[in-house]
């Protein structure tokens, strides 16, 4: 097998400085926050990435005066995210972020912040759209840098499992998977990689659920060489599962976020020594939150925005892990 770093492929900086992308201060020459109402439906707080967006949201309103209102979805509803933006709208806010449960919940919500003269930031879970400001990945490229490891790794060919997300998650799943096959198509020939099987969480895509997924997936398929699973905690979880079931054919463990147990798990496993090589792409929650707040302030000065704003484009294995161990959460 040919083993080559997963190495940053390009900063997609959408910024105002390239700087500000990996930066953990806002920097504010005003501060324009003190005193408004934020408003924040967020997807889940089910998983490690959610809860640190949340956190790092919290922290920036607490540190520059703002009064920041959270609710969380329960069921991964579009109605219910509609009837959330609804209540927090109704009761004043002069911002409103949503971590979409879906691509479809987004046009709604616009239309109603819009009808309301409320700016509209998306973050997280969808793509840049019209009548809101979106601050993210490119879902597509970070995921393409992951595939292209995959046949770096392999060397020609794979029988891949595909731990996914939920089946409403109608997001982000289809651009990570598009680009994971569009990076190994990249390598060569795709013929010899083959989903064999795949599963989707019920609940939530926390790590507890990729286990249960990859149990299932172990038990159904006797031959395995990659897993790819939508995010990280998955990835740890499909980890445990395997070795719990003392399995040693799974070469390869790939993910998607940047945590920090996946970072170290990255690190510890030597590219395959030791147990399954992983790898994931850069998705930090905490540097989507600051850039959001950010462009919030310059929104409420009246200063124009752009409606796009993506982090760095960067794929983590473990010949440059210790780059990024930093940036885990």
């Amino acid at each position: 097998m040919k083993r080559k770093s997963l190495l940053v492929i390009g900063l997609v900086v959408v910024l105002l400085l390239s700087t500000a992308a990996f930066s953990n201060s806002l920097n504010l020459a005003t501060n324009a926050l003190k005193g408004k109402n934020i408003g924040f439906v967020q997807l889940t707080l089910g998983t490690t990435y959610h809860a640190a967006m949340s956190d790092r949201f919290d922290e920036l309103a607490k540190e520059y005066g703002a009064n920041f209102t959270q609710v969380v979805s329960s069921n991964r509803s579009a109605a219910e995210q509609l009837a959330l933006a609804e209540d927090l709208i109704a009761k004043g806010v002069d911002i409103l972020i949503l971590n979409p449960v879906g691509d479809e919940i987004v046009p709604s919500v616009a239309d109603l912040c819009a009808q309301k003269n409320v700016p509209l930031f998306c973050v997280d879970n969808t793509s840049p759209g019209q009548g809101y400001v979106y601050v993210g990945i490119d879902n597509f490229a970070i995921a393409r840098a992951i595939g292209r490891f995959v046949a770096d790794f392999m060397g020609g060919e794979a029988k891949m499992v595909y731990v996914r997300s939920t089946a409403t998650d109608t997001g982000c799943p289809a651009l990570r998977f598009g680009g994971i096959m569009g990076g190994i198509s990249d390598q060569g020939e795709i013929k010899g990689y083959d989903i064999i099987d795949e599963r989707y969480a019920v609940v939530d895509v926390g790590e507890s659920e990729g286990m249960l997924q990859m149990e299932e997936l172990l038990a159904a398929n006797p031959e395995i060489d990659v897993v790819i699973a939508h995010h990280d905690a998955q990835a740890l979880g499909a980890l445990t599962a395997i070795r719990n079931s003392g399995r040693t054919d799974v070469k390869l463990i790939v993910g998607f976020d940047g945590e920090l147990r996946m970072l170290e798990e990255i690190k510890a496993a030597e590219n395959g020594k030791n147990g399954p090589a992983l790898a994931t792409g850069l998705n930090s929650p905490t540097m989507i939150a600051e850039i959001c707040m950010q462009q919030i302030n310059e929104t409420l000065q009246g200063i124009a925005v752009r409606d796009c704003y993506y982090i760095p484009v960067v794929g983590i294995s473990y010949d440059n892990v210790d780059e990024y161990m930093s940036y885990g959460f």
